[in-house]
């Protein structure tokens, strides 16, 4: 299942949330399993505002999530919600409908 992150922080919270971020590539880059390794999108944000998303591919787990999570605590809110093509969506709905 792939998963769309959405994140959010207040303004006073920029500048150390840079740092985490960074940490958090430099992570990625080690192969620490911790946290996911690959996303599917770059980490996008919403000009002007202090929140944005990213995607994260079929091999992230729900732990991996929530260690993203656990890493930013206190200075970041994110939230995980799974997605899934409208071609899935389709398909189930139409078996549920035989």
């Amino acid at each position: 299942m792939k998963w769309l992150a959405f994140w959010e922080m207040d303004s006073v919270d920029m500048d150390v949330n840079i740092k985490k971020y960074q940490e958090l590539l430099t992570a990625r880059e080690k192969k620490d399993p911790r946290f996911p390794q690959k996303p599917i999108s770059d980490n996008y944000s919403f000009p002007g505002e202090y929140r944005g998303f990213i995607l994260y591919d079929d091999d992230t787990t729900e732990e991996q999530l929530m260690n993203v999570a656990f890493h930013f605590k206190d200075t970041m809110n994110w939230t995980f919600e799974p997605i899934v093509s409208a071609a899935k969506t389709i398909e189930a709905y139409m078996k549920m409908k035989k």
